[in-house]
């Protein structure tokens, strides 16, 4: 059914009726009519009366029309002549006036029909036009009262008045629109569902203003077609204003409403307006989006269920399901195809003991599954075997991961999981764990093959440099013994040309031994760094000192090839206000060594021959532009080293930095790429030419890396080299000053004893023959007393015959002040033999702390510390000077 409105009720009534707006007036305070139906239109002349100026009861009417009576209740009457105006009032607003005509035959006979009376001129009724059939009266009658009249009204009026109160009661919202789309009546109910601005706002809104932008081209067609005379229903949504929503905040959804219209139209059959109803349709379109919802979630259920069947189906992973009972609920054809489970017809025929070797593995598990609800991964071993087709072949092993599926209360209802093949990742597990331990096996064995060729290597180079110390010192005395004898000047020329030759032959003995040594040394800190036991150690140490050792300890070998040596400090380590710092002087004095090395060697045969070491400091990172070298690209593998460790101290960090420049061959923006590199040389005609090994520039990076900092480089052929690098390193206060201890000596220190004129009772435990005499005559040389024994049980028992072990009083017996122990040795070697001392020591046996020194070939870093584990008090390793070894012992021995 089509929707209708008030004024489609009032046109269709058949009683002449008007609708007044009393909140409009003419200017000259006449009633300003809104709406007249089709009947009053007809008879024109009615409401012309009613608006005659002259005529008295009109002009009542005209009062009673105007705003001043808007607020009469519902039932109004006037009589004008025999014709009666009824009136109510709707909302304040719109009086509706109805003339309703009284014949008097008609009235008598009861027929229902009604005639207009006019009262002539001579102030009589006469007949006018009718509504309805109209009868001529036969007889005359007398008026019917006022409440006859009233009850002859007809069932229409009330039916009115009953819809319009009902239209504002109903949730059905009712409006009226004219052509351009404005406004023009509504009830409350449209106002709420739509949120339409009331008319008594100041912009004159269109329905094209409430709507959202995405539907209009939807909505013009169907207000298109209502122009055109077609009634419709739609869904549409309305867009609130802001002030309109809950929130106050732009509506973005709108209010979905079922609209019913249809056009209204003129005599003449043009549409003069649209009018229609809505009805919230909120409620169901979101049942329509939840069912659509549904609906596509079921879908996709259902596609997603195809998809895991399909993958399950395809997996080259086993998947399974079975429930608390260990029956199998489900399976994939590759989990029948992992374990060589028999074919099967039902799940229900599934065993799992004949597939597994452990029943009890998945026992193990349980707990976790079912009690604590937590997934769990584990191994088992198949009762199959497994081969990979070449020869190999074991027992099969799968990974298997399991988890618990729950209900909606949380309770264990199954257990699903997946199975996965890994016997080829367990046999190559079990090769790799094998060729694991043939490698460090293998590593086992080259570092013992190392430490035995070094140790080989470093006795009979410790006796070379005592020999060459002894000849001369040799040299020495036979000068002194010839110094007042009588000789002629032939005799003494040709003596001093016999001993300059023999001192020459003896530096270069030294020389070429020392060379041997750093090859050694090269060596096994290669072989440390592979197997990353290098550490830096950092001790304290005076600036001044650094320069100092290195000027010292290169002076005779730089002299002797006829190079300058330049050493010199940069300005900047004025800036420092600490004298000592904390680094590993060892790691550092072994990069300049190499470093120092290497310049000698390629400016030894050049024009000018001038290598230079200069020192400085900066408390920030040093850029290769500072430098000016380029730096080498780190070693990635091998973390940087940096002083952040409680062993650096607290001290301000400093970064120290050294030059070393020659005016050597020089080399190529290509070869920089390679020196750098284990066993690398700038070009194949470096090793014939100047020797070595292309080990030292390898370990100086990675020694400098460790220490934290860089090195670079800066070369032309024929133009020399300048190699700079930078270390890290810790300010530290004096070490007299923080903790009142003997200051530690460094290299240049112990080159020259403190107290020559002082000699020692020693103690000289050493297997190897050669070492005994050599080592024994040297000592003597220098004024000391040496008793010699083979290994340590012999220095044991030797101990005995000593005041050092209690109760010993012999008056023929030997103090003894310090110990040299060999550690390798037959019998009891020296770990286990500087063990007993200490041990004896602690059960009073020895009186006192008897200094022991370990004097040995083994260099390694763990094996020195090891040896300070047994009880040693320091260490020295083959080879070494006579002289470096005396300040080691007048540092330990009490004066």
């Amino acid at each position: 059914m089509e929707a209708s409105t008030p004024l489609d009720f009032l046109d269709a009534d058949s009683r002449p009726t008007c609708v007044v707006n009393l909140h409009k007036c003419e200017k000259n305070g006449e009633p300003h009519v809104e709406f007249s139906n089709r009947a009053l239109r007809e008879q024109s002349h009615l409401l012309a009366a009613v608006l005659e100026p002259n005529y008295p009861g009109p002009a009542r009417v005209r009062a009673w029309m105007t705003s001043d009576r808007e607020g009469e209740a519902l039932g109004s009457y006037e009589w004008m002549g025999e014709q009666q105006l009824y009136a109510y009032t709707v909302k304040r607003r719109w009086r509706v006036i109805q003339w309703q005509a009284i014949d008097d035959a008609t009235a008598s006979c009861g027929t229902g029909s009604t005639a207009i009376h006019e009262p002539d001129s001579n102030g009589t009724s006469r007949r006018s036009s009718s509504i309805g059939m109209l009868v001529e009266p036969k007889v005359p009658s007398k008026p019917l009262s006022k409440r006859e009249l009233l009850a002859d009204r007809n069932n229409a009026t009330e039916r009115l008045a009953t819809t319009l109160v009902m239209i504002e009661m109903v949730d059905v919202g009712i409006f009226d629109y004219d052509t351009e789309g404005k406004l023009i009546h509504a009830n409350e109910a449209f106002y709420k569902l739509s949120g339409h601005p009331r008319p008594s706002e100041a912009k004159a809104y269109s329905w094209l203003d409430c709507i959202f932008p995405e539907d209009k081209d939807r909505l013009f067609g169907f207000w298109a077609g209502l122009l055109a005379g077609e009634t419709c229903n739609f869904e549409m949504r309305w867009k609130r204003p802001a002030a309109a929503m809950p929130n106050g905040e732009e509506d973005l959804n709108g209010q979905w409403v079922l609209a019913a219209v249809v056009p209204t139209r003129h005599e003449d059959g043009t549409v003069r307006s649209v009018s229609g109803c809505i009805t919230d349709f909120a409620a169901a379109k979101r049942s329509e989006e939840d069912a659509l919802k549904r609906a596509e979630a079921l879908e996709r259920a259902y596609a997603s269920e195809k998809r895991f069947t399909r993958f399950a189906e395809t997996a080259k992973v086993g998947i399974y399901i079975f429930d608390l009972d260990f029956k199998m609920q489900y399976c994939n054809p590759e989990w029948l195809e992992i374990t060589r489970h028999a074919p099967i017809s039902d799940y229900a025929d599934i065993d799992w003991r004949t597939v597994m070797s452990d029943e009890n593995i998945i026992n193990s598990h349980w707990d976790v599954l079912i009690s604590k609800k937590q997934a769990v991964n584990f191994q088992f071993r198949l009762q199959r075997e497994w081969s990979n087709g070449l020869g190999d072949h074991g027992p099969a092993w799968v990974l298997a991961s399991a988890y618990p599926e729950l209900s909606d209360d949380g309770r264990v209802t199954a257990v699903a999981g997946t199975l996965t093949d890994i016997s080829q990742l367990v046999w190559a597990e079990s090769v790799q764990k094998l060729r694991t331990e043939e490698a460090i096996e293998a590593k086992r064995q080259q570092d013992n093959f190392i430490d035995m060729t070094s140790h080989e290597i470093r006795n009979p180079l410790g006796a070379v440099i005592h020999c060459a110390d002894m000849i001369v010192t040799s040299l020495t005395e036979m000068t002194d013994l010839l110094g007042g004898a009588t000789l002629s000047v032939d005799k003494r020329s040709q003596f001093e040309e016999m001993r300059v030759g023999a001192l020459d032959s003896v530096n270069t003995i030294i020389s070429c031994s020392s060379h041997q040594r750093r090859i050694v040394d090269d060596i096994l800190s290669l072989s440390k760094l592979d197997s990353r036991l290098i550490t830096i150690v950092p001790s304290p140490v005076r600036l001044d000192s650094i320069l100092k050792e290195a000027a010292k300890m290169f002076d005779v070998d730089a002299k002797k090839v006829g190079v300058e040596l330049r050493v010199a400090k940069d300005k900047s380590l004025g800036t420092l206000e600490a004298d000592w710092i904390m680094l590993d002087t060892g790691r550092l004095m072994q990069v300049l060594i190499n470093l120092i090395t290497n310049a000698l060697k390629f400016t030894q045969k050049e024009a000018v021959r001038v290598v230079a070491l200069t020192m400085g400091a900066s408390r920030t990172r040093l850029s290769e532009q500072e430098l000016n070298v380029e730096f080498v690209p780190p070693n990635n593998l091998r973390e940087r080293g940096g002083t952040t460790n409680a062993e650096w101290g607290g001290g301000e960090e400093i970064y120290l930095y050294f030059k070393v420049s020659d005016t050597g061959c020089g080399f190529s923006d290509e070869q920089k790429v390679m020196i750098f590199e284990r066993f690398a040389q700038a070009s194949p005609r470096t090793h014939s030419q100047y020797g070595g090994t292309g080990l030292g520039l390898f370990i100086t990076r990675e020694l400098i890396e460790l220490h934290g900092g860089e090195i670079g480089v800066s070369s032309r052929p024929g133009d020399g080299a300048a190699f700079a690098f930078y270390i890290t390193a810790r300010s530290v206060l004096s070490p007299q000053a923080s903790s009142g201890t003997s200051t530690p000596m460094t290299s240049s220190q112990q080159l020259e004893p403190k107290s020559a004129g002082r000699s020692y009772s020693i103690l000289l435990v050493e297997d190897n023959l050669i070492n005994q005499k050599v080592m024994r005559k040297q000592l003597e040389k220098l004024g000391h007393t040496v008793y010699v024994v083979s290994h340590g049980g012999e220095a044991l028992e030797f101990l005995k015959t000593t005041p050092n072990w209690r109760d010993n009083t012999a008056e023929d017996a030997i103090t003894l002040d310090v110990i040299l122990m060999d550690i390798e040795m037959p019998v009891m070697n020296g770990f286990t033999c500087a063990r007993e001392i200490r041990a004896a020591e602690a059960r009073s046996e020895i009186e006192g702390h008897l200094p022991v020194i370990a004097v040995s070939a083994n260099a390694r870093h763990e094996q020195i510390n090891h040896a300070l584990e047994c009880g040693m008090d320091d260490t020295i390793a083959k080879p070494f000077r006579i002289l470096d070894l005396i300040s080691k012992i007048e540092r330990l021995v009490p004066r």
